[in-house]
């Protein structure tokens, strides 16, 4: 994601439609991809995407430029997926007292490495996007999910381990 021009968030900041539009439109696809490796599901990633957006032009006032505007942005999006996850986790516990879901494996190694990143908490999970699909060192990864560097390598060690094995078992299975 590259940075806007410091004058076009001062403009935003101010008030100008024209400037938040354009950080609107430079940024939309980033924050769309984050809230879509979050949340797995391309509906709900577009109701995120614009629900960071919303809060962002509101908040907009309050950023001071101590963190790069992207991260400042992710943040955002972050708490917006992790809401939208929670709403979706409450909804599948409803749905769940009345039809217990099953679960059939998808043989290919992609459908594979999905499901296994999509059963990994959600710390885990966060941390896996934040910094193998975007690739953000870990010093503004833990800037944007409010951690310490420390901890999301000890959470990337977590991580890697549990797919590793997952997908172990899942290979394992598929022989049998």
């Amino acid at each position: 994601m590259r940075e806007p021009d410091p004058q076009t968030v001062a403009r935003a900041r101010a008030g100008d439609p024209q400037a938040f539009e354009g950080l609107v439109r430079a940024h939309q696809a980033d924050v769309y991809r984050l809230a879509l490796h979050l949340v797995r599901d391309p509906e709900t990633a577009e109701d995120v995407t614009q629900e960071a957006f919303l809060l962002a032009y509101r908040s907009l006032g309050r950023f001071r430029g101590q963190a790069k505007f992207s991260t400042w942005l992710y943040r955002i999006a972050r708490n917006c997926a992790v809401d939208a996850i929670r709403r979706r986790e409450r909804r599948r516990r409803l749905e769940r007292q009345t039809a217990p879901e099953t679960f059939v494996p998808d043989p290919s190694l992609r459908a594979a490495l999905a499901s296994a990143i999509d059963r990994l908490p959600l710390d885990l999970r966060e941390a896996f996007v934040v910094i193998e699909v975007f690739g953000l060192p870990y010093a503004e990864a833990g800037r944007v999910l409010g951690v310490l560097p420390g901890t999301l390598k000890s959470r990337m060690h977590r991580t890697r381990k549990l797919l590793v094995e997952w997908l172990g078992e899942e290979e394992r299975t598929d022989e049998a």
